[in-house]
């Protein structure tokens, strides 16, 4: 049965919660939060926005979600690519990118603990840490989907792997427009 951790409705004050040592620069990582004592731990998405007025002057986002693997001769590269619309000339006006290693074992983990949510926290946070708002979305992302492709990747993978080159292959090898555009799917 799933976790229910929809958060009570009345508003929450975030302002006492401070992330330390976040990478430099905009982007998505997977932690685990307690933000609801009745709900217990759970896996939250930590959005980093140096600037993140736009994203406070809306009440809601229209959050997307694209993932895939890509394969490179260093092993495969999971990609999660978090956007808003509108998608104009072919990318989205706002996205945040994540890679994650899907040979590491608890990349499946974390999936499988999001997989199992009926909701998904988006954490905002600046860039020096401080939570500016959460926001909720019914988990309608495809985790489930996005884990067994993880756990593909891993079982089909023969060669050495050295993640580092993997991810600067990714870099270099896949655009952002094409993978919109769905030229790898």
């Amino acid at each position: 049965m799933p976790l229910n951790n929809q958060l009570a409705p009345e508003r929450h004050d975030w302002s006492f919660m401070v992330f330390s040592g976040l990478p430099p620069g905009s982007g998505v990582l997977f932690e685990e939060v307690t933000l609801d004592e009745r709900i217990g731990p759970e896996a939250v998405a930590l959005l980093i926005e140096p600037e993140p007025d736009e994203l406070l002057a809306k009440r809601r986002l229209d959050l997307n979600l694209k993932a895939g693997i890509a394969a490179t001769a260093y092993g495969p590269v999971l990609f999660l690519i978090w956007w808003i619309p509108p998608i104009v000339s072919g990318r989205p006006t706002a996205f945040y990118e994540q890679v994650m290693n899907p040979l590491y074992p608890n990349t499946s983990e974390v999936l499988r603990r999001v997989a199992e949510q009926t909701h998904l926290h988006v954490i905002v946070t600046d860039e020096t840490g401080q939570v500016v708002t959460v926001f909720e979305y019914e988990n309608i992302f495809g985790f489930v989907g996005i884990r067994a492709a993880v756990d593909g990747a891993r079982v089909a993978w023969r060669g050495p792997a050295d993640f580092a080159q993997a991810k600067g292959a990714y870099e270099r090898l896949y655009e952002i427009n094409d993978i919109f555009a769905g030229r790898y799917d």
